[in-house]
């Protein structure tokens, strides 16, 4: 085994490099469900707000949506942004906590279609 030294300030310097690195990795991977898109029952249901709540902020302009085929979707990132615009006081649990269950409903979704994938081939 071969031991190699370096200079503590170049030490320091590389050190800072790899958690620069690591920061950056972690931010990608926490806006990757930015762009994940929830229909207006996910939405009510991750908020805990009513359909017509919803529609209330949709008319007002207060969340960014989609319609297509007379169905609305919303991006985590455009909540997100609803959320952190109305904020009283800044709470970054709620939307760790919405990511979550988006999460964990994407994860979900792909174990029911493995799984469906799997009963129609046998």
């Amino acid at each position: 085994m071969k031991i190699i030294t370096i200079e503590e300030e170049a030490w320091k310097q590389l050190n800072s490099r790899i958690n620069a690195i690591s920061d950056h990795l972690k931010q990608l991977e926490d806006t990757s469900y930015n762009d994940l898109w929830l229909n207006n029952h996910e939405v009510c249901q991750y908020l805990h707000i009513s359909e017509k709540t919803l529609w209330r902020m949709r008319t007002k302009g207060e969340i960014t949506y989609s319609k297509i085929y007379g169905q609305y979707f919303y991006t985590i990132g455009a909540i997100k942004e609803m959320l952190n615009a109305n904020a009283v006081q800044s709470n970054d649990e709620f939307v760790q906590e919405l990511m979550a269950k988006g999460k964990s409903y994407i994860e979900k979704g792909r174990r029911l279609n493995s799984l469906n994938s799997q009963n129609r081939s046998l």
